[in-house]
């Protein structure tokens, strides 16, 4: 087994996986330039560990944890270290999940399959309406992108595979035209029974003042976009996720905090 080329632990985190508590792993490395990527510093670099140091983490925090979840940098640009670590995951009894920008679907289809059960839950970036591949390159700088997706998100309906579907929203790039776009692509691509968390974005984390503090979406106005997505599609569970109040759950009407 090759070395993992890590980017950070969080040893215990209750805010990555509602319901569960999780040790998290960044792994370094992806394929796109988001403009307002907060984990630049995981883009490239190498750090390099042996995968009895991750086993050995795990170990030591398994009696708090319920599961493990995985994110990057991009987690399956590092197929093998991914696998590796959640069979030790599933050795320990954990959950495994996945945040991911969908890029490389062939990876993610052969790993969600269900006889292999390596993977409960992924996480899923919606960058950008998926019926918008222009908008989805000039923020991923990174052509296709957006068609990657529509094949990961197939990919993973027909594993049957718990999704949780995230888009990180920032006014003048994705704001109510592009969430009420996406909502509607989510129902049409047959995913409207999944959560849908709308992410504050936190432009004191993106590199260069490439994103400005009018650019943040405040509590209410994450509100008002949720219920923009329940009137643009029929989503089940759309949700707001802020740095203050962590995630809530949008009622129409209404919202229950998590």
């Amino acid at each position: 087994m090759a070395t993992i080329n890590l980017g950070g632990i969080v040893p215990v985190s209750t805010i990555d996986w509602r319901g569960k508590t999780a040790m998290v792993l960044f792994l370094r490395g992806c394929p796109l330039r988001c403009l307002y990527c907060q984990n630049y510093n995981l883009l490239e670099g190498q750090s390099h560990v042996e995968l009895e140091e991750i086993e050995s983490e795990i170990e030591k925090t398994n009696v708090f944890i319920d599961a493990v979840v995985l994110t990057g940098g991009e987690p399956f640009m590092q197929p093998e270290a991914l696998e590796a670590i959640a069979q030790i995951a599933k050795r320990h009894a954990l959950s495994v999940g996945v945040q991911t920008n969908g890029f490389y679907t062939e990876i993610i289809k052969s790993m969600v399959n269900e006889d292999r059960g390596l993977i409960d839950k992924i996480f899923l970036d919606i960058k950008a309406p998926l019926s918008d591949a222009r908008l989805y390159e000039r923020l991923t700088r990174v052509s296709g992108v957006a068609e990657q997706v529509r094949n990961t998100l197939e990919a993973c309906t027909q594993a049957k595979i718990d999704l949780e579907l995230v888009t990180t929203v920032f006014k003048h790039l994705v704001g109510a035209e592009e969430v009420k776009r996406i909502a509607r692509d989510i129902e049409a691509a047959g995913v409207a029974c999944y959560p849908y968390v709308l992410q504050q974005g936190r432009p004191e984390h993106v590199p260069g003042n490439l994103i400005k503090r009018d650019d943040l979406f405040t509590r209410e106005e994450l509100r008002e976009l949720a219920a923009d997505a329940y009137l643009a599609a029929d989503l089940k569970d759309v949700r707001i996720r802020t740095k203050e109040h962590g995630e809530e759950v949008i009622e129409r009407g209404g919202y229950d905090k998590w």
